[in-house]
């Protein structure tokens, strides 16, 4: 589509919003404009703490927009990261930092990446969260790989350079990474997936357990884990949260078998002090493999236990014939104490389950852009889902955002709100090929417990890339003051920028 306002123009700002985004780039490493103490002190997110995703301490989440094709210099593809900061208006246009990859800019070093894969942890235990991303480059005297840079949080916002994490095993073998305390010793870990196979030929990935500080960032050792002990199965990525209740952190790791290039499937690791439980495959109640392209975990029956939900968004293989998954569905298996629950039973969710709009048609891809969190205040988190092969008023692939309610029961149709570019106080017109909903992010930036919507598209504008921002009520998720950016207006070069690519919440 056509963006509803010129390149490097500034939208219109709307007071009141969960989240606001805007135009007006703030150097990086410089403090927000709105001074902390000018905002009413918050209503706390998890007993007093402040959110996981609070950057710079004041109590509101913020968001980082990847952009991983930024154009840096003459190096193509450098990769830059837009943070918009939290406060009690929502994420403004006046709390922004944009980050670049301070690699070689030079388009003989194909290096960057920079906000392709965005994770948020708060790595070094200070307070604040920081922001993880992968970058390519090639060290001196090494083979390109895959690493993990960390802008580093505090109480001006992110660090203007980002670091390189260090002791990682094997890099140039990273498909997937995340952080959280799988061994129960109250330390963030680093959890990573893919090893080369002289590490360990079954080995899946690898921990690096914390704790971590700005001085040491290889943790304190490192350990490896498999899913499969034939080691037929090739990991793609994962979810971490906490499935059994035990207070550590669990993995849900999604993988396809090396042997049967149709099967897709999730397998459930516990985590423990002494190394991962494997509590084996997901199956639904008819014995088929629950699995897909995506996996994320939250608490969608308020029970106290994580509940994983796959995106099975690719409904172009054999075995989808016999699957309720015609144009894309989300398998959720519910936690409970044993790993998952004695007492309800794994569901599917597609477009044909009461109460869900649309149709399911081929190639919707219901499963896309997983996002988890609450977006009415009920106390149950909801689940935001792009479909960005739907097609509406006779344009293919325009693209739509599913908004799907939790309640005591689990993840149901009821209540469910579909979004779009031709949905009324959306900003922009619908278009053919627009993809809308490749990414979303759940976000509560004016800490009223209410999750706003971000909707990242990184194939608008052939490729430039817009995110869009919704709000949320005590009714859920919003239009009203609802507004687009893009790359240019984060002062960013537009072409090829491919922003909201990823959404780190």
């Amino acid at each position: 589509m056509t963006l509803p306002f010129p390149r490097g123009a500034r939208p219109a700002i709307a007071t009141g919003l969960a989240l606001v985004a805007g135009a007006l780039a703030i150097p990086a490493g410089t403090a927000p404009a709105h001074a902390v103490q000018s905002h009413p002190a918050p209503a706390p997110a998890v007993s007093g703490k402040h959110p996981h995703d609070d950057f710079n301490g004041d109590g509101y989440a913020d968001l980082a927009i990847g952009a991983p094709g930024t154009a840096l210099g003459e190096q193509r593809g450098a990769g830059a990261i837009t943070v918009l900061y939290g406060s009690a208006k929502g994420l403004s246009t006046a709390r922004k930092q944009v980050l670049t990859w301070p690699g070689r800019k030079n388009a003989e070093s194909p290096e960057g990446g920079y906000g392709s894969r965005l994770r948020i942890a708060d790595l070094d235990e200070d307070g604040y969260a920081d922001l993880l991303s992968t970058v390519t480059w090639t060290p001196m005297d090494a083979d390109q790989g895959t690493f993990i840079e960390v802008n580093w949080g505090g109480p001006k916002g992110l660090s203007a350079t980002p670091t390189l994490l260090s002791g990682l095993p094997d890099a140039v073998a990273l498909r997937d990474f995340t952080v959280a305390d799988v061994d129960g010793d109250k330390h963030p870990d680093l959890v990573r997936l893919g090893v080369h196979p002289d590490t360990d030929p079954k080995a899946a990935g690898a921990v690096q357990h914390g704790p971590f500080t700005r001085a040491r960032t290889s943790g304190t050792r490192t350990t490896y884990f498999t899913v499969d002990p034939d080691g037929t199965e090739l990991v793609e990525s994962l979810a971490a949260g906490d499935v059994n209740g035990d207070g550590t952190a669990d993995l849900a790791v999604r993988s396809h078998s090396t042997e049967e290039s149709d099967s897709r499937s999730v397998t459930l690791l516990l985590g423990g002090p002494t190394g991962f439980t494997n509590k084996g495959l997901l199956w639904d109640t008819r014995h088929r493999l629950i699995g897909g392209e995506e996996v994320a975990i939250g608490d969608l029956n308020h029970d106290r236990y994580g509940d994983i939900v796959v995106g099975h968004s690719d409904d172009g293989y054999d075995s989808d014939v016999e699957m309720p998954t015609r144009g894309g569905a989300l398998g959720v298996v519910y936690g409970g104490p044993q790993g998952t629950s004695t007492g309800l039973k794994p569901v599917w969710i597609n477009q044909e389950t009461a109460g869900v709009p649309g149709a399911g048609e081929f190639h919707d891809g219901m499963g896309s852009g997983l996002s988890i969190g609450d977006t009415d205040g009920d106390g149950y988190a909801d689940v935001a889902t792009g479909l960005p092969g739907e097609d509406f008023d006779g344009l293919t692939d325009a693209g739509s955002v599913l908004v799907l309610r939790g309640s005591a029961k689990g993840l149901t149709g009821t209540g469910a709100a579909v979004f779009h570019q031709n949905t009324a106080g959306v900003p922009g017109t619908a278009e053919k090929g627009d993809r809308f909903g490749r990414a979303t992010a759940l976000v509560d930036g004016d800490a009223d417990r209410k999750a706003g919507l971000v909707v990242g598209d990184p194939e608008e504008n052939a490729g430039d890339g817009a995110v869009w921002v919704l709000s949320a009520t005590s009714a859920g998720v919003t239009t009203r003051g609802a507004f687009s950016l893009g790359a240019a207006t984060a002062g960013l070069p537009a072409t090829q920028a491919r922003f909201g690519a990823s959404l780190g919440h």
